[in-house]
C-alpha cells in the first residue's frame, strides 16, 4: 500500500509546458506514491474536456478541483487578471488549511510564486516543500519576502542553469537543476509543397507572436509574390490576452499575411508532420520545450536570443534579437532558402536524447522525493 502522500500544487492542468511537464512527474510519481494533486483555477475555456478526460483516465491519482478563474481572467484585461489572483490564492490557502488539518501530507511541490504564501502553513503542518522554478528565477527573486519565503522551503530546484545560478547569486541558497523530459519519437514527415511555419505557444505577450507577425509583413515586401504566397505560418496555441490577439490580427488583416491562427491544438504531431520551420520567439522561457522538440523531429528552428534559449541552442545561427522583426525575416529567409545537413540535424536528436529523455527525468523525480522521505524519516525518528 502507498502510504507516504504527496501533494502537488498546479494552476491548471492543461495550460503549456510547465503543466505538461507536471503530468509526466505527477504520472511517474504515481506508481510510487499516494498523489493528490490541487487545481487551483477552472479549466482553460475550452480545455474542459482534455482537463475531464486526463483525470478520468488516471485514477490512481487523487484531483481537487478549486473555482479560481485566473486564467480565463487573464484574457479580460489587467484589473479582472488581479483580482482572480487574488481570489484563487483565498481560495487556495482557505483549502490548504482544512486540508492539512485532516490529511498527513509528507511533501508538497508548488512553482508559482503566490504558492510562496503557503510556506508558512506547510511549515505548521511539517511538510516538506519543494520549490520547483521553471521560469529565469527572476520573479521569486525581486522582493525581499519573497526571497525570505522561498529561504524557508526544503527544496529549491530549475529547469535550468541559468534560473539556478540566478536564485543563487540573488539568495545564497542551493538550487539543484532538474531538466525538463521529453518524449523521444519519431514522426513520418508528410510531403508538401508549401513552406510551412509553426509558432506553437500559447497567446501571450511574454511568448511574442507579435514579432513573427511583423517579420511576414516584412517578407511579403522582399520576397516576390509568387513565392510568398507558398509561405503559411501557424499560430498554435490557447489565447491568453484577447487584447493582444486583437493587435496581432490587425496587422494579419492590415497587410494580408498568410498567418492562420489556429488556437490549442491536441494533436501537434500532426503539425508537425508539415513543419518546415518552428520559430520560438518569446521574451522569456523555463526550458524551451519547443525548441528541444524541433530538435527531436528535425525541423529546423529559429529561436529568440535570451538566456534560457541560450541553454539549449547547439547553433548560434539560429537565434535573434526578439524586439527585431527585421533579424527574424532575414534569418527565415536564409530557412527558406537551404535546408541544414542531415549531420545537422542529426547531432541535434543526440542532444536532446542525451540530455532531456524523458525516462532520466522521471528516475530523477522519484530519487529526490525518496531522498526527502527517507531524510524525513529519519528527523522523525530522532524526534522520538
Amino acid at each position: 500500500m502507498k502510504s507516504n502522500k504527496i501533494l502537488l500544487i498546479m494552476s491548471a492542468l492543461f495550460v503549456g509546458g510547465a503543466e505538461k511537464q507536471y503530468r509526466y512527474i505527477m504520472e511517474a510519481l504515481s506508481n510510487d506514491f499516494n498523489v493528490h494533486v490541487l487545481l487551483l483555477n477552472k479549466p482553460l475555456i475550452g480545455k474542459e474536456k482534455h482537463t475531464n478526460d486526463y483525470v478520468n483516465n488516471h485514477k490512481n491519482i487523487v484531483f481537487y478541483q478549486l473555482d479560481g478563474n485566473a486564467l480565463n481572467g487573464a484574457k479580460k484585461g489587467y484589473i479582472k487578471s488581479r483580482l482572480e489572483k487574488v481570489k484563487s490564492l483565498w481560495l487556495q490557502w482557505k483549502w490548504l488549511r482544512l486540508y492539512l488539518k485532516k490529511n498527513k501530507v509528507d511533501i508538497a511541490m508548488f512553482t508559482y510564486v503566490t504558492q510562496l504564501f503557503m510556506v508558512p502553513l506547510f511549515n505548521k503542518y511539517n511538510v516538506n516543500t519543494i520549490f520547483n522554478e521553471r521560469n529565469t528565477g527572476r520573479q521569486i527573486c525581486d522582493m525581499y519576502f519573497k526571497r525570505y519565503l522561498l529561504s524557508k522551503c526544503d527544496k529549491i530546484i530549475c529547469n535550468s542553469n541559468y534560473a539556478a545560478d540566478y536564485v543563487h547569486a540573488r539568495t545564497g541558497l542551493g538550487c539543484e537543476v532538474y531538466k525538463n523530459g521529453i518524449k523521444i519519437k519519431n514522426i513520418d514527415k508528410e510531403v508538401h509543397s508549401d513552406f510551412n511555419i509553426l509558432v506553437p505557444a500559447r497567446i501571450n505577450r511574454i511568448k511574442n507572436q507579435k514579432v513573427v507577425a511583423e517579420s511576414m509583413s516584412l517578407l511579403k515586401d522582399i520576397i516576390p509574390n509568387n513565392r510568398y504566397n507558398r509561405i503559411h505560418c501557424y499560430f498554435a496555441g490557447a489565447c491568453e490576452d484577447e487584447e493582444y490577439l486583437k493587435k496581432i490580427k490587425k496587422i494579419i488583416d492590415r497587410d494580408s499575411l498568410n498567418i492562420h491562427v489556429i488556437g490549442y491544438v491536441s494533436d501537434m504531431d500532426k503539425l508537425y508532420k508539415k513543419t518546415d520551420l518552428i520559430i520560438l520567439p518569446s521574451f522569456e522561457e523555463g526550458t524551451p520545450n519547443v525548441l528541444l522538440e524541433s530538435y527531436m523531429y528535425k525541423i529546423d528552428a529559429l529561436i529568440s536570443k535570451i538566456p534560457m534559449n541560450v541553454d539549449c541552442c547547439t547553433d548560434e545561427s539560429i537565434m535573434f534579437l526578439p524586439n527585431s522583426p527585421e533579424e527574424l525575416s532575414v534569418k527565415i529567409i536564409e530557412c527558406i532558402n537551404r535546408r541544414r545537413s542531415e549531420d545537422y540535424f542529426d547531432g541535434n536528436y543526440k542532444y536532446v536524447v542525451d540530455n532531456y529523455g524523458l525516462e532520466t527525468m522521471k528516475c530523477r523525480y522519484k530519487n529526490l522525493f525518496y531522498e526527502i522521505l527517507a531524510k524525513r524519516g529519519n528527523n522523525e525518528n530522532r524526534t522520538l
